[in-house]
């Protein structure tokens, strides 16, 4: 009788510990860890200041020449100093992450998390996959190098379509790098929109940081065109940022006083609690002058789960997430396209709810972590082995077998 193969073991390689906007990464290990894998979480950074990066990496780079020269070729010379860095990281990985004995290394973002993972699979045999968003690469201004990372991968993974053709824009080779679609999921509670008790002002609600890319300005320009036209509303914008002095100057010039509300940073719970009594969200996307561009918001998604119609733009894998009928979507810096939109729901409230009811079905249908789980799994499976693997925990750097071969 044949032993029961041993559970597909996964490392995942991170830079930090997941913060308060990347839930989805432990939402998605949780998943994994569901559906039957065994993960275990190693963490490159230890914290401090950039001068303590620099310190590590010259401390590595004086007690490993060897191993650091090794991954500035593997990574590039024109990747210098991170290519320095991420050597040093993988250095101190790579003793814990063979002890481990992984049949495969993941990571999320394509940037340095991604360069780290790939030397630390370089020095311990095991295969490296990635899942590529948005601001990790579209701000990566040395396209060979990010190509030449991932090449390192056996595979890549892309939260949408439109992350893969952005990828290669920035002079990625896709077509020569093996990648499928895996969603940023959506673990929270998925409520089934109700009809809203009608109200003598609309309420519009925005939860964003204050950048360029999320378009605040362009919805400040839409809000006044409906107080000018008599529609009574109400603008509340939760989140913080660098712009938000000057968005309150354009509010006050656009004699928005009374009617938008900054409310600075506030928690996930007062933010959540203020978006489920809102008639819209509303988030008009854009790419901003730096090439920063959302991926698929977040803000959308909780929106979604909590029946409130969406009116965003048509830009990026934003897309993917409203699809044909799921909000309002319309060009980016176009505030009179984006009141038309908002009059559409505020004249319609019937449509604004069968909307809501499409974009939480396929919230629940596409973005759910266990999908995501089911995902991944089918594609480190479909190379991984996922019978019994050797104790590696004597092995040393480069001892550990390469699990897909």
């Amino acid at each position: 009788m044949e032993a029961p193969a041993r559970p597909l073991r996964v490392a995942y390689i991170l830079l930090r510990d997941p913060n308060y906007s990347e839930t989805f990464i432990t939402s998605e290990i949780e998943a994994v860890r569901a559906a039957g894998a065994t993960v275990q979480v190693f963490v490159a950074g230890q914290g401090g200041s950039r001068g303590a990066e620099l310190r590590q990496a010259l401390g590595a780079l004086l007690r490993h020449p060897c191993h650091t020269l090794a991954g500035v070729r593997a990574l590039g010379v024109s990747y210098l100093p991170r290519a320095v860095l991420a050597a040093a990281h993988a250095a101190r990985l790579s003793g814990p992450v063979a002890a481990f004995g992984p049949n495969v290394l993941h990571t999320h973002f394509v940037n340095l998390p991604t360069a780290v993972a790939a030397l630390v699979g370089r020095r311990t045999g095991v295969p490296v996959t990635a899942m590529a968003h948005a601001a990790d690469f579209l701000l990566d201004r040395n396209g060979p190098a990010m190509d030449r990372r991932l090449r390192l991968l056996r595979h890549l993974f892309v939260i949408s379509q439109a992350a893969a053709a952005q990828l290669a824009e920035r002079g990625a080779t896709m077509p020569e790098i093996p990648h499928s679609v895996v969603r940023a999921a959506f673990d929270g509670e998925i409520l089934e929109p109700s009809a809203r008790p009608p109200g003598d002002v609309v309420r519009l609600v925005t939860v964003a940081r204050l950048v360029q890319k999320k378009g605040v300005d362009t919805a400040l320009d839409a809000v006044a065109r409906l107080v000018r036209a008599g529609v009574p509303v109400r603008y509340d914008v939760y989140g913080d940022g660098p712009l938000r002095a000057v968005l309150a100057e354009q509010a006050r010039a656009s004699a928005l006083t009374g009617v938008v509300t900054f409310h600075g940073a506030v928690s996930h719970r007062v933010a959540t609690t203020a978006l489920a009594g809102a008639d819209a969200a509303v988030l008009p996307c854009r790419r901003a002058a730096d090439g920063d561009l959302d991926g698929i918001p977040v803000f959308l998604m909780e929106a979604a789960s909590r029946g409130v119609p969406v009116v965003t733009t048509a830009v990026s894998g934003i897309p993917e997430l409203v699809g044909p009928d799921g909000g309002w979507q319309v060009p980016p810096d176009d505030p009179a396209a984006l009141a038309d939109a908002l009059r559409q729901l505020i004249r319609d409230p019937a449509q604004g709810q069968r909307r809501a009811q499409t974009l939480a079905r396929r919230l629940r249908e596409e973005f759910a972590p266990e999908l995501q789980a089911r995902r991944l799994l089918a594609g480190w499976g479909a190379g991984a082995a996922t019978g019994p693997v050797t104790d590696q925990a004597t092995a040393t750097s480069g001892e550990v077998g390469a699990a897909w071969t």
